[in-house]
């Protein structure tokens, strides 16, 4: 579905390694799962790759994990031990409240879409009150297979959430492929987990290292005025 011209723009963001850094809640809430299990802990190499796809597929190549039942079983003890603790590990990159809430200002439609389990991605968004500025957020089921970034997108288009023309953000590659998929800008970041080639090989229009740049772009591809409200919550 085309966007009319009167609409606002519409930009949708990734979530972990775009808007906030999770390493530290990722790596200890795998610590502890590692312990609980008799599990080889991974290494720092490993558990960045890992990040911003399934932790099912993660967890199932670790040796020890062959048998179904048992890799569910250290699944759901990492899932819990993320709700207690891990979602609260997390930090914010420099500079992302004050470009989300210039976005907010201008009235665009903006969107969090993550491959994250949407009851966590929800969480960690509000625990730093970007649930006041996104319009939503949107990620995958807690229980299942891990559900690519397009397949996210896909729900979103078929409701008519998500229209071509818009601008998607975030610093994998399967965040690349999900925009061009469905006709969004695919904007790389250098700050997060994926690297320049991987973002490249996948399509990046624009890759932007630092967030004041991508800010500065963001105001140039989308120069409509800022309304302040005064009685915004997210003000």
């Amino acid at each position: 579905m085309a966007a009319p011209e009167e609409a606002p723009g519409l930009v949708c963001f990734d979530l972990d390694g775009t808007l906030v850094d999770p390493l530290l809640g990722v790596r200890n809430c795998l610590r502890k799962t590692c312990a609980a299990f008799a599990l080889a802990m991974p290494d720092e190499a490993t558990i960045r790759a890992w990040i911003g796809f399934g932790m099912r597929e993660s967890l199932a190549t670790l040796p020890g994990l062959e048998d179904p039942a048992r890799l569910e079983a250290t699944l759901d003890f990492y899932w819990e031990r993320y709700r207690e603790d891990g979602v609260f590990e997390h930090e914010l990159y420099p500079g992302v409240f004050h470009l989300l809430h210039r976005l907010k200002r201008q009235g665009h439609r903006i969107y969090i879409v993550s491959a994250k389990p949407s009851v966590f991605a929800r969480r960690i968004a509000y625990q730093f009150d970007l649930n006041l500025i996104f319009d939503d957020i949107f990620g995958s089921t807690l229980k299942g297979r891990w559900q690519p970034k397009t397949g996210v997108l896909a729900g979103l288009a078929d409701r008519g959430t998500i229209w071509p023309g818009g601008v998607f953000i975030g610093d994998r590659g399967v965040d690349m492929e999900a925009a061009r998929d469905h006709g969004l800008e695919a904007i790389g970041v250098g700050w997060g987990y994926g690297s320049h080639q991987e973002l490249m090989d996948a399509g990046a229009e624009r890759i932007f290292d630092a967030v004041p740049d991508l800010d500065a772009w963001l105001r140039i591809r989308f120069p409509q005025a800022e309304v302040f409200d005064a009685f915004s919550r997210s003000e």
